[in-house]
């Protein structure tokens, strides 16, 4: 389902367009202009939202670092949101490594080394390097043996929705029409200047999210409740 598909069914779920209505077509159409915008800005708050909770999958990608001798920072992917997993690491596949991260960050290591910044060496340490964009730096610096060795990692990439034609991040038709029954009930809160929390009240709210949270899971769920005994 794209963008697009799930912004009109989310229109008729709130009947902004019904019957023999026609779908909108584009974003600008003229016709229902508000309601459209205020729809997209629901289905994308939405979906920051279930990123922000990890429930998304589908976001998991893999992307490389070339190391160059003596160049202490590095820019990570440009849809880059965070590491994926709960110990973020760089993989080293030519000695079979894996770099954590620096325990404390670049103050404790400042305090470590007084030229950390500069040392170069063999890298077996990576923190983050605070600018105006996400990088990262090695420690120690790479050094000329290092040169040009890929450095790979995972992370969440964004899955942020814009164009029409965008797909929304998920595996299923079931996953998706749930998404878009939570989206048209942010949209009723927003068009009706309630305020967010309302949604965590609202019963329709919470079925459509315990649907869509189930059909992200990897795992199947139990069909009885409590445990069982033999």
């Amino acid at each position: 389902m794209n963008f697009l598909t799930g912004l009109n069914r989310l229109l008729r779920t709130v009947q902004i367009i019904s019957g023999d209505d026609d779908d909108i077509t584009t974003f600008s159409d003229t016709q229902h202009a508000a309601d459209i915008e205020l729809a997209q800005i629901a289905i994308q708050d939405e979906l920051a939202t279930l990123v922000a909770e990890k429930f998304l999958d589908y976001e998991k990608a893999t992307d490389t670092i070339s190391l160059v001798t003596g160049t202490r920072t590095y820019a990570l992917a440009s849809d880059f949101i965070r590491f994926y997993g709960t110990n973020p690491s760089f993989y080293d596949s030519t000695d079979n490594v894996r770099l954590y991260e620096y325990h404390g960050g670049e103050d404790l290591l400042r305090d470590a080394d007084l030229k950390y910044d500069t040392t170069q060496g063999g890298p077996w340490a990576w923190y983050w390097d605070s600018t105006t964009s996400k990088q990262v730096a090695f420690y120690a610096v790479p050094q000329s043996s290092y040169n040009g060795r890929s450095l790979s990692y995972d992370y969440e990439k964004s899955v942020s929705v814009t164009a029409s034609t965008d797909t929304l991040p998920f595996h299923n038709d079931e996953a998706a029409q749930a998404f878009v029954s939570c989206a048209a009930r942010r949209f009723k809160v927003m068009d009706e200047s309630l305020l967010v929390p309302a949604l965590e009240q609202d019963a329709i709210y919470v079925s459509a999210k315990s649907r869509l949270v189930s059909f992200l899971g990897n795992r199947n769920q139990s069909g009885t409740y409590g445990r069982s005994y033999s």
